[in-house]
């Protein structure tokens, strides 16, 4: 967690002096006859009080009017706004709410429901009310309804007189400093969780009432018109008709013009007057939106009412003037997951959508959408003016409600106000606060201009285009819009149906059936953009698992997905097609950026996609949330991957827990690394800044180990499950220098001892790690000779006969199934003469009298044990083991080498590169030891040769140890023997800790 931040002393002294100033007449100030009013109380206290927590109420330091950090409304506004709103870089974080202190705010109920009201709509954590005499903070995760008491949901209450004492606690949560360092956020995601008892957030609570709307209208359509049995007509009718009544009810509370209120509907002709105010907002907004009226005739008028009544006080919680576009977006991208359905008898009701049932549906938290638009569109729009921003193309190929979009316009907003306020403010428009706004005008054709969508789901191409249109109208009133006609613009070409992973050469090239087809919805890129490029493409790409896209798509879907990408390989996830894509949809220079799993960056199936990117050098920054979630009810391990379409030598990598992270410049989270070292393995990359620095500082010098280690894997003889080829020491009748006797299933076998090799393959593998005593339980018949030729039958009927009769009464098991009859057994190139091989014949010489370190693939602990026995392992993927030999004229010994797998620091690199499994177990096969650097001793040097011979040695004493312990000492002496061992092991780790942080070797 952030440092907590505190005042200084200075403040404090400030702090104390306006107590006392307002102490010397407090009885004026709380007089209600006295006439002291709020105009009076802010300027003369509150705006100091804010002032010494470090806020720029006046904005003295010139910060443009958007960016300022206090947006004051004016004194005398009549508007429902809170009176002040805290911002980071001009994007709210809480509000505080004034009142005169003769208001008395600790038993008046209004003002308290008040504050709370502004905080939950605008979805923030806190809210604040104050008028000086004392300071309330509320806890705006919690619903504010009528009829709660002014102590509902209170936090915190100080009175003045307790300011300067309890100064410590209110700086922690409203000072500029701990809303700009981050504290702010980390404290308050822990004290005001948005979710559990009592929570009721407005994107919930608004997404509920709309569902219950939904049902409600398509009841009534249903009972009055057997057309709308038809579920996707009666979808589209139900999503228009709340669209307009939502819309219409936003532009009210923004006092934007329209024919008459909702509210003011003739309850005794409701049909007629609700078709003529959709009329009406037709030809004044004229975006498409209101020409749909034909449902009208059909919805009951008492519906019609109830839902209405449901939108204004004091029924409705809402002040749709402070919610925010990006919360409405929120709402409806919950609100797409499902759709309307109707059962046999007619009844209505909500059930998840074909296209939703493959993937997770989740809100992307506003910050990250702001974040990863920031990322794009910041380098591209640099140093340009508006109408060269204008020429800028930025899409969501997966965009939904349109989070992203909604982001995307209001950040291009901001730099064309940005520019006209230095060069060109006489054009721009005055508004509350001190603050300036574009024209509509100007507005619109940034967002005609500038900002494309892409789903396959139709309805949420007509949410995206209503939250964009939401977006365009916040800051309008009547007479900003009194000259523009139409107020809104037709984004029918900008936002479009369509799958954006597959074209129609593309399902054509598939197979695809006209049946294919309409569940496909293929994408012809000439019909957005007019089939060029984007400059940008954000987004949170749907992540759906090849399983599910196996179950819920077409096969010519996942066939054309095959054969289109690249990234398309083994296991994949959807998230990887639409990173490619977007990559081939950019103009050079374009950027991509978007919100993934981060799991791609060292899985097997991410393979591809990690060599699409890392071939171009793409990567330009990745944020890696690590095992922080941000989206509630998911188990998700998030990343933030942006990209540019040319060639970066280098590119950030930074660990972040929560979004505000993401905003705050720190050397402790972030470092530089080099494009070079990113290929198709797993990349090397830590939440662990520190250590992948060391790690970066210590790659400049290393060698890959493979230098001086060589690594092969164990045997597979694919009839491990049924143990054919191998027996237990426990099965052992009775033995002798020339054969073993062995038991199984009521059955003896001889066994040629010169066919049998130790085999190790322990039953039980727990508790095991490099200094183990092990041993060796197992024999396994070897049918090579030591050139790993296969033994003849004629030879193995001669010399081994025993072995044979064995490996003769298991034919049908061990029968390939590449050849005529039952078999099941998977044998490359097998033959009737070669039956009784292993399933795989690679590295049989190897086990040929050389001393090797056994290493367990898939363990909790590191497994890397001396073997001098040579024994045969056992292989098998992710399981199993593997092993490693000193190459020869290599200077180390197995035991400094086992020292430096074994190592922590080794560990770290494992947990960047290697898959993590259910239990704790990560994975360690041959192709990631291959991939480990080594840092090589000067044995010119007799401190290198010292610390060499040090670890060498100290190895070979735990070996010894372990001998001993195998000899079942007195418990006393074990008792000796494990301190010792665990002495030398300790020191053998910090001579290797030193080596790794590159000590004497500067």
């Amino acid at each position: 967690m952030s440092d907590k931040p505190s005042p200084c002393a200075e403040s404090v002294l400030e702090l104390a002096e306006l107590v006392a100033r307002y102490d010397a007449h407090a009885d004026y100030y709380t007089s209600p006859s006295k006439n002291y009013n709020e105009h009076s109380c802010r300027d003369d206290f509150i705006n100091e009080f804010l002032r010494i927590l470090g806020w720029d109420v006046g904005n003295v330091k010139g910060i443009a009017p958007q960016y300022r950090e206090v947006i004051a409304e004016n004194y005398s506004s009549e508007s429902e706004r809170p009176d002040y709103t805290m911002t980071v870089s001009g994007q709210p974080c809480f509000f505080v709410e004034a009142k005169k202190p003769s208001v008395n705010i600790i038993h008046d109920e209004e003002p308290a429901l008040q504050a709370r009201k502004y905080g939950w709509n605008a979805g923030h954590s806190i809210s604040v009310l104050t008028n000086f005499e004392d300071l309330v903070i509320f806890d705006t995760c919690v619903m504010p309804k009528v009829g709660d008491g002014p102590n509902t949901a209170r936090y915190r209450r100080y009175n003045h007189c307790e300011y300067v004492d309890h100064f410590d606690e209110i700086y922690a949560l409203l000072s500029r400093k701990s809303v700009y360092d981050g504290y702010y956020y980390e404290l308050t995601a822990k004290e005001f969780p948005r979710s559990g008892s009592g929570k009721e957030r407005v994107d919930n609570v608004f997404l509920d009432q709309i569902n219950e709307w939904r049902l409600m209208i398509a009841q009534s359509l249903i009972s009055a018109n057997s057309l709308f049995h038809d579920e996707e007509r009666l979808n589209d009718a139900v999503q228009d008709f709340i669209n307009q009544i939502v819309f219409l009810r936003i532009c009210e509370d923004k006092n934007l013009p329209i024919y008459h209120k909702l509210c003011e509907l003739n309850e005794d002709d409701v049909e007629t007057s609700m078709m003529e105010l959709l009329r009406a907002a037709d030809r004044r907004y004229n975006s498409g939106m209101f020409s749909q009226t034909s449902a009208i005739s059909y919805i009951d008028g008492k519906v019609v009412i109830e839902i209405v009544k449901a939108l204004y006080y004091p029924q409705s919680p809402y002040l749709f003037d402070i919610i925010d576009s990006n919360i409405f977006g929120q709402i409806y991208e919950m609100f797409l997951s499902e759709h309307i359905v109707v059962s046999n008898d007619g009844t209505p009701s909500l059930a998840r959508k074909r296209e939703y049932k493959d993937r997770s549906v989740v809100a992307t938290p506003v910050e990250i959408a702001r974040y990863i638009v920031d990322c794009t569109l910041r380098p591209l729009c640099e140093g340009k003016t508006p109408d060269q921003i204008t020429e800028l193309r930025c899409a969501d190929i997966s965009c939904g409600s349109g989070i992203f979009l909604l982001e995307a316009f209001q950040f291009l907003m901001d730099r064309c106000l940005d520019w006209m306020y230095e060069n060109a403010r006489e054009k721009l428009i005055p508004i509350e606060g001190g603050r300036y706004k574009l024209p509509l005008e100007m507005k619109k054709e940034i967002l005609a201009s500038c900002l494309y969508g892409i789903d396959i789901d139709a309805h949420a191409v007509e949410i995206a285009k209503f939250s964009l249109l939401i977006k365009l109208i916040e800051e309008e009133t009547a007479p900003t819009v009194e000259s523009v006609q139409p107020i809104l613009p037709n984004l029918d070409d900008n936002i479009v149906v369509g799958n954006a992973l597959v074209t129609p050469d593309e399902a054509r090239e598939a197979n695809a059936n006209n049946h294919d087809l309409e569940s496909i919805v293929p994408l012809d890129w000439a019909l957005i953009n007019d089939g060029r490029p984007f400059h940008a493409i954000v987004g949170n790409p749907p992540y759906v698992k090849t399983e599910d896209l196996h179950n819920f798509l077409p096969d010519a879907e996942f066939r054309a997905y095959k054969s289109a990408y690249a990234s398309s390989y083994r296991q994949f996830d959807k998230y990887f097609l639409f990173i490619e894509r977007a990559l081939n949809r950019l103009v050079e220079g374009g950027y991509a950026c978007f919100i993934v799993p981060n799991k791609f960056f060292k899985i097997a199936s991410g393979k591809m996609l990690r060599k699409v990117i890392s071939v171009g050098h793409y990567l330009t920054s990745l944020d890696d949330f690590g095992d922080a979630q941000l989206f509630e009810d998911k188990t998700i391990y998030s990343s933030i991957v942006c990209l540019q379409k040319c060639d970066h030598p280098q590119f950030t990598y930074s660990s972040v827990t929560m979004p505000s992270d993401l905003w705050l410049e720190s050397e402790e989270r972030s470092v530089a690394l080099d494009s070079s070292t990113l290929g198709d393995k797993p990349w090397k990359l830590s939440t662990d800044i520190q250590f992948l620095k060391q790690l970066k500082a210590l790659e400049t010098v290393a060698v890959p180990i493979t230098e001086h280690v060589e690594f092969f894997n164990g045997i597979q003889t694919s009839a491990e499950r049924k143990k054919t080829y191998w027996f237990l020491h426990s099965e052992i009748v009775s033995q002798d220098g020339a054969s073993i006797t062995f038991s199984r299933n009521g059955s003896e076998w001889v066994i040629e001892r010169a066919i049998l090799r130790p085999f190790f393959k322990p039953t039980q593998e727990h508790g095991f790690n490099s200094y183990s005593a092990l041993t060796c339980d197992k024999w396994i018949i070897f049918p090579y000779d030591r050139d790993g030729q296969l033994i003849p039958i004629e030879k193995m009927e001669r010399d081994y006969s025993g072995a044979w009769r064995y490996l003769l009464s298991r034919k049908d098991e061990l029968w390939p199934k590449q050849l005529t009859g039952n078999g099941t057994r998977d044998v490359p190139d097998a033959t009737e003469q070669n039956w009784y091989k292993y399933g795989r014949t690679q590295h049989l010489t190897t086990f040929n009298g050389r001393e090797k370190i056994i290493i367990g693939v898939l363990s909790r602990e590191p497994l890397y044990y001396i073997d001098r026995n040579f024994w045969i392992i056992a292989a098998g993927g992710t399981a199993g083991y593997c092993a490693a030999r000193i190459k020869a004229g290599s200077p180390y010994s197995l035991e400094y080498m086992q020292a430096w797998l074994t190592n922590g620091n080794t560990e770290k690199i494992f947990e960047m590169i290697g898959s993590d499994f259910e239990g704790g177990f990560k994975s360690r096969g041959t192709s990631l030891q291959e991939t480990l650097p080594f840092i090589e001793l000067d044995f010119g040097n007799p401190k290198h040769k010292a610390l060499h011979d040090e670890v060498t040695s100290l190895s070979k004493r735990i070996q010894k140890i372990n001998e001993d312990l195998l000899n079942t000492p007195s418990h006393r002496k074990e008792i000796i023997l494990n301190r010792e061992k665990e002495v030398a092991i300790r020191r053998i780790s910090k001579l290797i800790d030193g080596v790794y942080a590159l000590k004497d070797f500067a």
